[in-house]
């Protein structure tokens, strides 16, 4: 082997134990040491005292003597300057690169999913979903919670607003017994009503002088809890009354939503309990009268002139209309036929054409019999001679009848609408659970208290 060759390996060997070195995360460095504190840590010239802030010389290079007693020790373990950050611990050689194992598949364990709150955190699928579910739980049940007391709240405040009157059974002067009949009644509107048991509805008691469920308020305030009016005419707690609504699925109707048909939107939206059909819209006044609407496609109501939602021709009923492009409906009807309820309060019939009764924009009960008992109603009343013949003709017949005393018909309150409380979807365990059926038994005690 030649000089040449030799100094080759041995650069090559030099090299490998260099790579080795620095993978195993040491390196072959000349040691510096810190100068220890205390005597005896170097030679001060001199004339010179500890304080001196010349250069130190190190105990091993220093030139001059060494006091005796004097350590080569170090105080503590030295400390290297040149440090290296090693990603892979492991010794290899330098011939060739490791061959790198197969990185194993994740699976649904190993993946993770971040979630910003006060803090970003990386969580894991399975526990992530599990902690998801189980809060889920937990605010269920808070809100459970939070109703059920908002419910007794409201309770106790209606029951404590006055206190139960004893029937005619109980002994006077003795104190009252657990099956002792208690009835509480109110009066609202100079209307009596039965509290139930548990203060959630307000029994309507009717009289000979007003039998008009349509006589109890739509909406009132009994010690500042809200109560809802049914089609009956009784009284329902809005706490209740949303608690049904959100539980049990509201009975769709086949019947046309009056609001919906009439104006094209309602209010109430899903949870209407008629039909929303938007085929089945009344037609736009603007392009029923003149061929244009400002609107134009946005229009809520209809643009498509059909039997069903335009009025009929009266010159065609006459027999001289001459306009081709006429937009009202061209069928023969019998002019003395009675005026269409369905058309004249929502502007939409179902029949068509095939109608017989008439199609005009009028009040039903109006043009049918000259007279509207609604003080409230909006559609309008036409005079015709035939119309006032029969309102004379209802009038003489409620002058004989010797009817003088006033009807509920004229009195100022709201009508029952669609948008009432159906108590039908009211169970009496749901309004009077825990209670015996004597609770429920009507009593002839003439005491209550009234709310003005």
């Amino acid at each position: 082997m030649s000089e040449e060759a030799e100094l080759r390996a041995k650069i090559a060997a030099l090299s490998g134990r260099i790579n080795q070195q620095r993978q195993s995360g040491s390196a072959p460095t000349t040691p510096t040491y810190a100068p220890p504190a205390g005597r005896g840590s170097g030679y001060y010239p001199r004339g010179r005292g500890a304080g001196w802030a010349g250069q130190y010389a190190p105990d091993r290079y220093a030139p001059y003597h060494q006091p005796r007693g004097f350590s080569h020790k170090p105080a503590y373990a030295p400390s290297y300057r040149n440090r290296s950050l090693v990603v892979n611990s492991s010794v290899g050689s330098p011939a060739g690169p490791p061959a790198s194992p197969a990185t194993p598949a994740l699976t649904s364990s190993d993946k993770f999913v971040s979630k910003r709150d006060r803090h970003m955190q990386l969580i894991n699928t399975s526990v992530y979903d599990q902690k998801t579910q189980q809060r889920q739980l937990e605010i269920e049940a808070t809100l459970r919670e939070k109703q059920q007391l908002r419910d007794a709240k409201e309770k106790a405040r209606v029951m404590g607003a006055f206190q139960p009157q004893q029937t005619a059974s109980t002994t006077y002067g003795a104190p009252p017994s657990a099956g002792t009949d208690a009835v509480r009644h109110i009066q609202i509107n100079n209307l009596r009503f039965r509290v139930a048991a548990d203060g959630s509805k307000l029994i309507r008691m009717f009289d000979d002088s007003n039998t008009d469920p349509g006589a109890t308020p739509k909406i009132t305030k009994v010690a500042g809890v809200t109560f809802h009016r049914s089609k009956h005419g009784n009284l329902y707690r809005a706490g209740l009354v949303k608690k049904s609504m959100r539980e049990n699925n509201i009975k769709k109707s086949s019947e046309l939503c009056p609001r919906f048909t009439a104006t094209g939107m309602c209010a109430h939206g899903n949870r209407c309990r008629y039909t929303h059909d938007p085929n089945k819209i009344a037609v736009c006044k603007d392009f029923l009268r003149s061929g244009r609407c400002a609107t134009g496609d946005a229009c809520n109501l209809s643009h498509e002139t059909t039997p069903h939602r335009v009025p009929a021709c009266t010159h065609f009923l006459r027999g001289n209309c001459t306009n081709p492009d006429c937009r009202y409906a061209h069928v023969a009807v019998n002019p003395a036929a009675p005026a269409c309820r369905a058309f004249g309060t929502i502007g939409y019939c179902e029949k068509g054409a095939d109608c017989t009764e008439r199609h005009v924009f009028e009040c039903p009960d109006y043009a049918n019999t000259g007279i509207c008992r609604n003080k409230k109603c909006r559609l309008p009343h036409v005079d015709t001679a035939g119309n006032m013949r029969k309102a004379k003709s209802a009038e003489a017949k409620m002058d004989d009848a010797e009817t003088s005393d006033l009807s509920s018909d004229e009195e100022s309150y709201d009508e029952i609408d669609y948008d009432d409380v159906d108590s039908d979807n009211f169970s009496d365990n749901e309004v009077m659970g825990g209670t015996d059926e004597r609770d429920h038994e009507l009593s002839q005690q003439q005491d209550y208290v009234r709310f003005s």
